[in-house]
């Protein structure tokens, strides 16, 4: 039974025999949600999760095609010898630096018990399957949250992280760009936390899931040869590839080794595999993503300014956090509620740490499936601001009779 204490609030001991539930709600769940609506799946835009809207390399496709249905008459590569191979080309570092998984969660869930992490220090808004990880898997961790701030803009105050460090953790868990909020902490700074993190011996284990966005901000040849540095990647996110699970972990030499001797054989099947090394070699589908995310992310943040009431946060990946002002009196859970029956799922961020009832996050997906979101989200606000009228005109309506004054009428 694991422990999980946040600060202010004291032990709270996870105990499945108690019928108590993890934290398991993420995005991409439309069959789900099409069959409590009763919707048709394929008829859904899913904004909830932020995949690459072009879609699967046209290499990783082409070779799919030829060699897919072969490989799966064989057993994968336990080794995953063509992918470390094209992983360590892609980044410039060594194959023994690397180790490739079913997806970053593959790690996520492994890191605690073979680190034997007690301590932990995690920087909030996060992705909730770091705590689900410790609290299932190692006994006795106490976590404690390093809180970014609305008032900040969830900017990373690198100086009180720096001082937060020499309380004596085990591990700093920081998730760059930040997810839920998009918001990028700059490699200077960074590069200042992990120096930190190796004066008090504490293991930076630094999420990049959504870093090839900005692939020049990326710690990842620092990995190689830090005594300190783990680095979670993920495939699924700007190669597309969320069916086939895939990821990878890097960190220096001993400990890709550690954690090889303990992994599972063939987490990562042979199609994974496949499609994994062509999207990794394929430069003019990446060269083509970092174009159109950024494009198609500013006109996003555009159209969503000309929302009244609608506040979207600078992301640097391919998704938006949006806070919708207390002013409209709509929750984002009413909002998503809204929008499934338009054909258009939201991700709704209240069960982010620290994030209230009013924000909610987009993928930033194609020109056209952008387009009918903003056209939906100003047809909600269209509703909301007629309610409000006659709302307002009940109301003076009803005063005027009490005072024996003529009825008002609504013009809507």
């Amino acid at each position: 039974m694991g422990v999980l204490a946040r600060v202010g609030t004291g032990a709270c001991p996870y105990d499945p025999l108690r019928g108590e539930s993890l934290n398991k709600i993420h995005g991409g769940n439309i069959y789900e949600i099409a069959a409590k609506q009763g919707l048709d799946p394929a008829k859904i835009i899913d904004f909830s999760a932020s995949i690459n809207p072009l879609g699967l390399s046209p290499r990783a496709k082409k070779k799919l095609g030829k060699d897919g249905l072969e490989a799966v008459l064989h057993y994968p590569d336990a080794e995953c010898g063509e992918l470390r191979t094209a992983l360590a080309q892609f980044h410039g570092i060594s194959e023994n630096c690397i180790l490739p998984g079913a997806g970053s969660t593959d790690f996520i869930y492994s890191l605690p018990r073979v680190l034997k992490l007690e301590r932990i220090l995690l920087v909030t808004p996060a992705f909730s399957e770091y705590e689900n990880a410790l609290e299932t898997q190692s006994r006795d961790c106490r976590i404690h949250f390093f809180e970014t701030r609305e008032e900040d803009g969830f900017e990373l105050n690198v100086e009180g992280l720096l001082l937060a460090l020499t309380q004596g953790y085990d591990a700093l868990y920081l998730c760059n760009p930040n997810n839920p909020t998009g918001i990028l902490a700059e490699k200077k700074d960074l590069l200042r936390v992990l120096a930190q993190a190796e004066r008090e011996k504490t293991w930076l284990i630094l999420d990049e899931a959504f870093i090839d966005f900005v692939p020049e901000e990326s710690l990842i040849r620092q990995a190689a040869v830090s005594p300190r540095l783990i680095i979670l990647r993920s495939l699924t996110k700007f190669f597309a590839m969320p069916g086939l699970r895939a990821g990878y972990l890097a960190s220096n030499s001993g400990m890709i080794e550690k954690f090889s001797r303990v992994k599972e054989p063939w987490t990562v099947n042979a199609l994974a595999q496949i499609a994994a090394v062509e999207s990794l070699q394929d430069k003019a589908y990446a060269d083509q993503t970092l174009v159109y995310i950024r494009e198609e992310r500013e006109n996003l943040a555009h159209g969503l300014q000309g929302i009244p009431g609608f506040i979207p946060y600078p992301g640097s990946a391919n998704y938006l956090l949006v806070q919708l002002h207390p002013s409209l009196n709509l929750s984002a859970a009413e909002l998503r509620e809204k929008m499934i029956p338009r054909g258009i799922l939201i991700r709704n961020c209240q069960s982010f740490h620290h994030l209230g009832p009013y924000f909610f996050r987009v993928a930033v997906r194609t020109h056209r499936e952008n387009q009918a979101l903003l056209k939906a989200l100003r047809q909600v606000h269209k509703e909301i601001l007629k309610k409000e009228w006659n709302s307002e005109v009940r109301i003076q309506d009803s005063e005027g009779k009490a005072a024996g004054l003529p009825g008002l009428k609504s013009s809507g």
